[in-house]
């Protein structure tokens, strides 16, 4: 038998480890170079003044659209969810607490079986009903059909 020399598939998540293994390493190179200067410090002190700023900006202009469109904020919704539970929780403390005595069940609301009707029947002495038999013929008149 002849062997062939298979090359084993590579390992994708040992591939992708050792790739963030490296990007890490660099980052913490490059960050442990300039980590002492006062250059990264400005720029840092700049990216977060700059990121409050357009979180500021986002945020008032969407109250601005919100109020064209005459839709409340989440600060106006939470504020209303919260003065809800507080009317909840006042009417809890004021409503007496229910009970299993006061709620009495219902019956299903089924129909009546076949034999709970022919006793209410039998009870009400009602004629029984008859079933339809041949017709007597009508006097001075034939029962055929006239053609």
């Amino acid at each position: 038998m002849i062997k062939e020399h298979v090359m084993p598939l590579p390992d994708p998540l040992k591939l992708y480890r050792e790739a963030i293994n490296k990007f890490e390493n660099g980052v913490n190179a490059l960050a442990s170079r300039h980590f002492d200067s006062k250059e990264l410090g400005l720029v840092i002190n700049q990216l977060s003044k700059v990121s409050l700023g357009l979180q500021h900006l986002s945020e008032s202009s969407l109250e601005r659209l919100y109020k064209r469109m005459d839709l409340p904020s989440r600060s106006e919704v939470a504020s209303l969810a919260a003065a809800l539970q507080r009317v909840e929780d006042k009417l809890d403390r004021l409503l007496p607490a229910p009970t299993s005595e006061t709620i009495a069940p219902r019956p299903p609301r089924t129909r009546r079986p076949a034999a709970e009707a022919a006793a209410t029947a039998a009870d009400t002495k009602k004629p029984a009903l008859k079933l339809a038999g041949k017709r007597k013929p009508r006097k001075g008149g034939s029962d055929e059909p006239t053609a």
